[in-house]
C-alpha cells in the first residue's frame, strides 16, 4: 500500500469545510452532491470533524452540519490531526512501525524524513482555512 502526504479523507474534509464556509449549514446529502463526495465517505468524515470539534450537527428537518470554529483560526494541520497519524512523509514515521534497517543503529533516512515532515507540518500550521477558501 502506498502512503501519501494527504490522505483522501483529509482532502474530502477540506472540501466539505469549503462548502460549509461558503454556504452555511448543509445536510450530508447536499454536501455529498455539491462536492461530489461518495456517501459512504461523507458520513465518516463528518463524524470525525464533529468529534474533532470542528463541526456541529443540528438534527431534524431543518438541521444540518455547520462550522463551530472560525476558519481564520483553523489550520490545515488542525484538519490533518483530526484523522490521527495520517500525515506521514514515509511509512517508517509511524510510531508503531518497525524498520528492518534500524535494528543496530539509527537509520539516516529516518532522521532526514523526520526533519522534512516537521518542516511541512510547521508550514501546514501557518495556513488558515480562510486563506484557502477565499
Amino acid at each position: 500500500m502506498k502512503h501519501i502526504l494527504i490522505i483522501k479523507e483529509v482532502e474530502y474534509a477540506i472540501t466539505i469545510l469549503d462548502g460549509l464556509y461558503h454556504n452555511g449549514s448543509m445536510s450530508a446529502k447536499e454536501l455529498s452532491e455539491m462536492k461530489n463526495i461518495p456517501s459512504p465517505f461523507i458520513y465518516r468524515i463528518l463524524k470525525r470533524l464533529e468529534e474533532g470539534g470542528i463541526l456541529s450537527i443540528k438534527r431534524g428537518p431543518k438541521g444540518g452540519y455547520s462550522l463551530c470554529r472560525n476558519c481564520d483560526e483553523l489550520t490545515l494541520c488542525d484538519i490533518i490531526d483530526v484523522f490521527d497519524n495520517t500525515f506521514l512523509v514515509i511509512e517508517c514515521m509511524k510510531k508503531e512501525y518497525e524498520c528492518s534497517r534500524n535494528h543496530k543503529s539509527d537509520c539516516c533516512m529516518h532522521g532526514e524524513f523526520g526533519r522534512i515532515q516537521n518542516v511541512l507540518r510547521t508550514e501546514f500550521k501557518k495556513k488558515s482555512l480562510t486563506s484557502l477558501f477565499e
